[in-house]
């Protein structure tokens, strides 16, 4: 039996805009993955995750360069108030806006 390989935190370093992915993050098996899809990925590596939506998030002049155009979330510090273990799985855009997903070891 094969097992897939521990991820765990890695350093983040994000770039000019503010995004970054784990180097060992999910990579979907097409153009777009489905909830399913995820969640076995998430199985295989005993992980759950967690999300930070930038907009619930973000301080008010960082959402406000947003709406206005600006693609940079540089300034953008994800918060994390859950508990021991968790680490930046990846910072990216989505259909509807910016996420930060938290992932951790299952317990």
């Amino acid at each position: 039996m094969t097992f897939p390989e521990h991820i765990g935190p890695v350093t983040v370093v994000r770039d000019p805009d503010g995004f970054w992915t784990h180097p060992r993050y999910f990579n979907p098996e097409g153009d777009e993955a489905s909830r399913g899809e995820f969640g076995d990925w998430l199985h295989r590596h005993n992980l759950t995750c967690a999300t930070c939506w930038m907009e619930n998030d973000a301080p008010p002049h960082v959402m406000a360069a947003w709406v206005a155009g600006n693609g940079d979330v540089s300034d953008w510090h994800p918060s994390m108030s859950a508990g021991e273990g968790w680490f930046i799985g990846s910072v990216h855009d989505t259909e509807d806006g910016p996420v930060c997903v938290w992932l951790r070891e299952a317990r």
